[in-house]
């Protein structure tokens, strides 16, 4: 199954969530099996990705961990992702915290 890359937006009051994995970056390349990406996720951004931040899409269940920049974490709107960009679930019972 493909996931859209439209539609995205930042999940609001995600910032004391924590994993296993340590941060949410480690959490991304844990989970995505790739290498953290120079750039943000958010197509059109060309600045570095400094944060694995959790992003939501009305049309997926749970949130997701983008590599994003600084600039675009703080956004409020709707943006759409690179192609090709892993998009691996936020939500720890089923990654890292898997029992």
């Amino acid at each position: 199954m493909s996931i859209s890359t439209k539609e995205w937006s930042n999940k609001n009051g995600s910032g004391d969530q924590t994993c296993t994995c340590g941060t949410w970056e480690e959490h991304w390349l844990n989970f995505s099996n790739e290498s953290w990406p120079e750039s943000c996720s958010v197509e059109g951004c060309l600045n570095s990705a400094t944060v694995g931040a959790h992003v939501i899409n009305p049309q997926i269940f749970g949130e997701r961990i983008v590599p994003m920049c600084g600039l675009c974490h703080q956004s409020r709107g709707s943006f759409n992702l690179k192609t090709n960009i892993a998009v691996p679930s936020a939500v720890t019972e089923k990654t890292c915290n898997q029992e």
